[in-house]
């Protein structure tokens, strides 16, 4: 049993690197695994890249965090006195799991039948295949690649690279959708700030910034809900995928600012620590400066060696040379 247990661990890993190496090559080379799979279709199945094959995967993944609650809800309602036996608690979770499982089952079997019953059953096999290696991609890398992404997307705008990623996005979305300005780059900066300066507030002032840095991310995103529904539909799509690139981007940039802070902060008391260490290692041996020419530099023995007798001055100490 633990054999079988460490094989599935193991190949879960592998499907899971695979799916974050497709991701990548989904995002550098869209065009050629589009080509791809509208030749092996015999017809164009792929325009552009869309987030629409994942709303089975995003419901699925909505109605288990319901389902885990309530699992949760009625454990504590059946056994808060901790009576439970093991087999009931696999019963609930089993039930919780076949319940989050049916509204995927019953978008899979729709589809196999939808392409049972379709005029041109190729193309529709092939739509489906797409559509479950996109799911497949997003769920094991997708999400990671898109964080990712985002911070990549900030650090080579300020660079000559700057239109790696626009010109990436351009070739999957068929439109410009990054901003020219950075502006909004202050957003995520600002709450940066706030959000490092908030540790020296003690936790009620820490609380409060969170609070406010919470508030002001969902206003953000509220900002940008109003704008793409209330956009013309041939604007819509365009601005829904402008505001998410730049959601992820004020993140980075949020990620990125108090980063720098603190990195800045460690290096500056790393500075002062090992400045008073100098100062208070120099024992009084510098307390007084002989100058004549009799005294060199020795990079291998030393400072202060006296050229007549080839050691260190016993006199530079004192500010006064013997042999002046």
């Amino acid at each position: 049993m633990e054999i079988i247990i460490i094989l599935l661990a193991l190949f879960s890993q592998l499907l899971g690197l695979c799916g974050f190496v497709f991701s990548c090559f989904l995002f550098l080379k869209f065009s050629k695994i589009k080509g791809w799979f509208n030749k092996k279709a015999g017809t164009k199945i792929v325009s552009f890249f869309s987030f629409r094959p994942f709303r089975t995967l995003i419901i699925t993944g909505l109605l288990g965090f319901v389902m885990m609650i309530v699992g949760l809800l009625c454990s504590v309602w059946l056994w808060g006195d901790g009576t439970s036996a093991e087999t009931q608690l696999y019963w609930l979770v089993g039930i919780c799991v076949a319940l989050t499982l049916v509204y995927p089952a019953w978008r899979v079997v729709r589809r196999i039948l939808h392409c049972s019953r379709a005029e041109n059953k190729k193309a529709e096999r092939w739509r489906l295949f797409y559509d479950v290696v996109i799911n497949w991609a997003g769920l094991c890398g997708g999400l990671l690649l898109l964080v990712v992404l985002s911070f990549v997307a900030v650090i080579l705008s300020f660079t000559k690279w700057s239109n790696f990623v626009p010109s990436r996005l351009y070739e999957m979305v068929g439109m410009d959708i990054v901003p020219e300005s950075k502006t909004y780059y202050w957003v995520g900066a600002v709450l940066g700030v706030v959000a490092v300066f908030s540790q020296w507030f003690g936790p009620d002032g820490e609380d409060v910034i969170g609070y406010m840095v919470g508030i002001s991310v969902l206003a953000f995103i509220g900002y940008a809900w109003y704008q793409v529904r209330n956009a013309t539909p041939e604007d819509r799509k365009r601005l829904a995928w402008r505001w998410g690139y730049m959601i992820l981007t004020t993140y980075a940039v949020f990620t990125i600012t108090w980063i720098l802070i603190f990195v800045a902060i460690a290096l500056l008391i790393l500075y002062i620590v090992l400045a008073a260490t100098g100062n208070a290692g120099g024992g009084g041996k510098d307390k007084y400066k002989v100058t004549c020419d009799n005294l060199t530099d020795d990079v291998i023995n030393g400072r202060g060696i006296c050229k007549i007798t080839n050691s260190r001055c016993k006199m530079r100490d004192t500010g006064v040379c013997p042999y002046d």
